[in-house]
C-alpha cells in the first residue's frame, strides 16, 4: 500500500456536515457557527493525533490482531467499533437517500435509489482499502477544484452583516457547537484505525478538510443569514443554486455539489469494509450483506415514512459522533499498551 494512503480522511472528515452538520450547528450558533467550527476543529485534532497514534503503534498488525489479544476487551471494542461502522453506514445512506429524492428523483422509489449505489459500494468495498485508496486518489484533485469553483464563485452574493454583531450566542450554545463540530469530522475517521502503519499527512488531510467545511459554513451564514439558514435542510446545496458562471451559464449546482456525493461514497464504502472486516471471518461476505440488506430495508421502510425517527437521528449525531469514538480510542490505547 502507498505511504499517502491517509487521504481517505480527507473524505471522511466532510461525509456527515452534507445535510447534516452543517444545518445542525447553524441551528445551535446561527452567525456565530464559524467559530465554533473553528474551535471545534482543534478539538477534533486531538480525536484526530489519537487515531494517528493508535494507527502507528499497531505496527505491522491489523485491528483485527489487535482485538483478538485480549478477549472480553477486544469482544467490546470490536462490538463498539462494528456498531460506529453501521451508524456512519446509516447516516451516509440516509443522507444520499434524502439529498437524491428531495431534489433529483422526487418520485423515484426509495430502493430505486439505494439499490444501484449499493452494488458500487460494495463493489468496492469488497477490494479492500488498496481500491478505496485508489479512488479516493483519484477524485481528490476533482473534489479540491469543484470546491474551489463553488467558493469563488458564490463570494459575489455574500454580505458580511450577516455576520454581524458577532458572539452573541449563549456559551452553552457556542459549547455545544465545539462539540458537534469535532465530533461530526471526526467520527468517520474513526475508519481509519484499519490502515497501516506507514501512514503520511494524515493530520494535513484532515485539516485541509476541516477549513473547506468552515470556508463553506461561513459562506452559507454570509449568504442566507441567521434566519434563512435555519430554514433549509440542505442550505450547502442551496446556496450553489445562485451560482452564475460567467454570467450566463446556470444550474450548475447538482454539478458542484458532486463533491459531496464523493465524501458519501468514499465513506460508505469504507463503512462496508469495517462491518466485513469486524464481523466473524467465517461467512464474513454472507454476514455483511445480511447487514446492508438490514440497513436499506430500515431506510426505506423506517426512515422514509418516520419523520420522527429520522429528527432523533438528526439530534442524536453530536452526541454518538463524540463520545463513542473516545469510548473506543481509550480501550485501544490501552490494549496496545497492554501487549507492547
Amino acid at each position: 500500500m502507498k505511504k499517502d494512503n491517509a487521504i481517505t480522511i480527507f473524505f471522511l472528515t466532510r461525509s456527515l456536515f452534507f445535510g447534516l452538520g452543517i444545518s445542525l450547528l447553524c441551528k445551535y450558533t446561527n452567525k456565530d457557527t464559524y467559530i465554533g467550527a473553528i474551535i471545534g476543529t482543534l478539538l477534533g485534532l486531538i480525536i484526530i493525533l489519537c487515531y494517528r497514534y493508535i494507527i502507528q503503534n499497531k505496527k505491522n498488525k491489523s485491528l483485527n490482531e489487535i482485538l483478538n489479544q485480549n478477549k472480553i476487551i477486544g469482544l467490546i471494542v470490536r462490538i463498539l467499533f462494528l456498531a460506529a461502522s453501521i451508524i456512519i453506514l446509516i447516516y451516509t445512506l440516509l443522507t444520499y437517500k434524502t439529498f437524491i429524492s428531495s431534489f433529483l428523483l422526487a418520485t423515484t422509489p426509495v430502493f430505486m435509489i439505494l439499490i444501484p449505489w449499493l452494488i458500487l459500494l460494495i463493489y468496492c468495498a469488497w477490494g479492500g482499502i488498496p481500491m478505496i485508496n485508489k479512488l479516493a486518489t483519484s477524485l481528490f484533485p476533482f473534489s479540491i477544484i469543484l470546491s474551489i469553483l463553488s467558493i469563488f464563485s458564490i463570494f459575489g452574493n455574500f454580505d458580511y452583516y450577516n455576520f454581524l454583531p458577532i458572539l452573541t450566542t449563549k456559551p452553552t450554545s457556542l459549547f455545544m457547537s465545539i462539540i458537534a463540530f469535532a465530533g461530526i469530522s471526526t467520527f468517520p475517521g474513526i475508519l481509519t484505525l484499519h490502515l497501516e502503519s506507514n501512514i503520511k499527512n494524515y493530520v494535513k488531510f484532515y485539516l485541509l478538510s476541516a477549513i473547506l467545511v468552515i470556508i463553506t459554513i461561513i459562506c452559507v451564514n454570509g449568504i442566507f443569514g441567521e434566519v434563512l439558514v435555519n430554514i433549509f435542510r440542505f442550505p450547502e446545496y442551496m446556496i450553489l443554486k445562485q451560482v452564475i458562471l460567467l454570467d450566463f451559464i446556470e444550474k450548475i449546482e447538482n454539478i458542484l455539489s458532486i463533491v459531496w456525493a464523493f465524501d458519501l461514497f468514499i465513506t460508505s464504502a469504507f463503512a462496508i469494509y469495517s462491518i466485513k472486516t469486524l464481523v466473524p471471518a467465517k461467512k464474513n461476505n454472507f454476514s455483511t450483506l445480511i447487514i446492508i440488506a438490514i440497513i436499506a430495508i430500515l431506510i426505506d421502510k423506517f426512515f422514509d415514512f418516520n419523520y420522527i425517527y429520522e429528527l432523533f437521528a438528526y439530534y442524536a449525531l453530536p452526541y454518538i459522533s463524540f463520545i463513542l469514538p473516545l469510548i473506543i480510542i481509550i480501550l485501544l490505547i490501552y490494549l496496545l499498551k497492554k501487549t507492547n
